[in-house]
């Protein structure tokens, strides 16, 4: 009541339409001027030592500091949900290549433990009185299978498993393996259906003891990932290994067209090595009781022979681990990879139950010799690069 009184004894002097828009304009003003927070979410693992240096040193201080301006959310990317925020974000912001510590802000994002540590308080300082806005889309919440179902279609990744796979089980190594235990067969003299049995338990023993290998490789990278220095020396040392293993293969496909002698190959499994497999062979499909002679024949000829496969399967599970998205989806990819690897043995056991005789195998190993050296050589070019392309 007032307040009318109020506005009639100003209406002599002022509109009452005139005073309101006044006020309108001080309430509009009075509003713009409340900061909003700057949000800011800090991604990495608790099992990390350098994701907790970052918060405890750099972001947990800064967050005590400036509590009305500064919201700090932490994720723990060991939990499936922090993890699909994470390549919410990634997507949002267009990352390429992921880092085991990621630090985005409501326009730019800092990715890896130097460039946080040495970055991120000044970029923070800097955002704290331009009244930010929260990011909205990257922080919905949002469903991990919706989310990894886009990601298991990454066609890149996809034909990289299929190409180095396939390469992987025609790798001269594991075909000289196969040529021997298909003439052991022979001169034992085992029935169709013994070979049958010996190869399709020889053949599941060879995948579960390759994917364990690659299983464990996988979760011991991805814990290492988590230290900036360490994971560091281990992509380039990778990426050295890969372009070494490259220049190798060409070298032996051209020696060998020239001269077509095997023994001159520097990529193949050592003397003492292949007559380790051979003892292994022969000590354990000479008895009565197959299946148990298959499984450990299998699985003793898996590891000893990841002296040569290793040189493909190591430099591919380092580029695995290299992009967070893969994670979950890895362990896809880690079945797909061993299932390629081993059909070329699958196929030749079951040739061998139809008839394919040893010294047809070693006579088409050696009219293709050149040409898997070379797909070899291009294979192992390729994850140098993919590795490459998040390092530089």
């Amino acid at each position: 009541m007032k307040i009318l009184y109020f506005l009639v004894f100003l209406k002599g002097t002022i509109s009452v339409k005139a005073l309101l828009v006044v006020i309108t304009h001080l309430v509009c003003v009075t509003f713009a001027e409340v900061p909003g927070k700057l949000t800011v979410s800090f991604f990495g693992s608790s099992t990390c030592g350098e994701c907790l240096q970052l918060k405890e040193n750099l972001l947990k201080p800064l967050q005590s500091k400036h509590k009305e301006k500064l919201e700090i959310v932490f994720y723990d990317t060991d939990v499936d949900s922090s993890l699909s925020h994470l390549i919410k974000f990634e997507n949002s912001f267009k990352v390429k290549s992921s880092a085991s510590q990621m630090l985005f802000f409501p326009d730019t994002f800092l990715s890896g433990f130097d460039d946080i540590m040495k970055h991120g308080g000044a970029m923070i300082e800097s955002r704290l009185d331009k009244h930010p806005q929260k990011i909205q889309a990257a922080a919905e919440e949002t469903d991990l299978g919706e989310v990894l179902k886009g990601k298991a279609m990454d066609w890149g990744f996809f034909t990289g498993s299929l190409v180095a796979g396939l390469t992987d089980g025609i790798n001269p190594c594991a075909i000289a393996t196969m040529i021997f235990l298909i003439s052991f067969m022979a001169t034992r003299k085992r029935s169709r259906s013994q070979i049958l049995t010996i190869g399709l338990i020889y053949t599941s023993t060879v995948f579960i003891t390759y994917f364990a290998m690659g299983l464990g490789l996988k979760g011991i990278l991805e814990h290492i990932k988590g230290y900036h220095t360490i994971s560091s020396v281990i992509r380039w040392s990778a990426f050295t290994f890969a372009i070494g293993i490259a220049a190798f293969s060409f070298r032996d496909a051209f020696v060998f067209s020239k001269t077509r002698d095997s023994a001159k190959i520097a990529l193949q499994l050592p003397k003492p090595v292949k007559l380790q497999i051979h003892k292994v062979i022969s000590g354990n499909l000479s008895g009565k009781n197959l299946i148990i002679g298959s499984i450990v024949c299998g699985f003793l000829v898996t590891i000893l022979e990841a002296i040569c496969t290793g040189q493909m399967y190591l430099p591919y599970i380092v580029a695995m681990t290299q992009r967070e998205s893969l994670r979950l989806t890895g362990y896809l990819y880690l079945l797909f990879y061993n299932f390629l690897f081993v059909l070329p043995l699958l196929i030749v056991m079951i040739l061998a139950y139809f008839g394919l005789k040893w010294n047809d195998l070693a006579k088409s190993t050696g009219k293709n010799m050149v040409f898997l050296k070379i797909t070899l050589g291009l294979v192992m070019v390729g994850l140098a690069v993919y590795l490459a392309s998040g390092m530089f």
